[in-house]
């Protein structure tokens, strides 16, 4: 009985440890690129912060160059945040967004290497990042495996791995 309930004791104290371990800002270690056949691409670069309050926010700065890619013939830069709650059992992290909470900004839009002021550009970007499609990248509760250490966490989703880096950790 004894070291049934002390190793109930160490595995709570594991997972506390690792709990806390996840308390921090981690920031994409490598962008996230897409490249389409026609030679645009999509960069993306994510930072999730989470609190030991069981919420997070993501921050995805997202860059769409249209094609041809190569002459950035037409360049977007935008950041997507939203924020919501997660758990963590063990290695399993699981992400529950708040619809409500997704916002987007535009950074930039450039043509042929310039930044131009075009409110018909802006209204175009505006319709795609808050479009329904757009948005269900977002939006939609997702599960993780995760491998933290003291510097990095991995989060593995369908059998892909993202490598984050600790910025910052969390203390209140």
């Amino acid at each position: 009985m004894k070291k049934v309930l002390f190793s109930l004791i160490a595995l709570m104290a594991v997972m506390t440890v690792q709990a806390q371990s996840i308390c921090s800002t981690w920031r994409s270690m490598q962008p996230v690129v897409e490249t389409e056949d026609d030679g645009s691409f999509t960069v993306q670069h994510f930072t999730y912060t989470f609190y030991d309050n069981g919420t997070y926010s993501l921050v995805d700065e997202v860059t769409v160059a249209s094609e041809p890619a190569q002459t950035m013939a037409l360049e977007v830069a935008t950041n997507v945040s939203i924020k919501g709650t997660y758990t963590l059992k063990g290695n399993q992290l699981t992400l529950t967004p708040d619809k409500k909470s997704y916002r987007t900004e535009l950074i930039s839009i450039s043509k042929n290497g310039r930044v131009v002021n075009d409110s018909r550009a802006k209204a175009n970007v505006d319709a795609m990042v808050n479009s329904n499609d757009f948005k269900s990248k977002f939006v939609g509760v997702e599960s993780a495996t995760i491998r933290v250490g003291d510097y990095s966490l991995d989060m593995t989703k369908n059998g892909k791995t993202a490598n984050y880096v600790r910025l910052a950790t969390i203390r209140e």
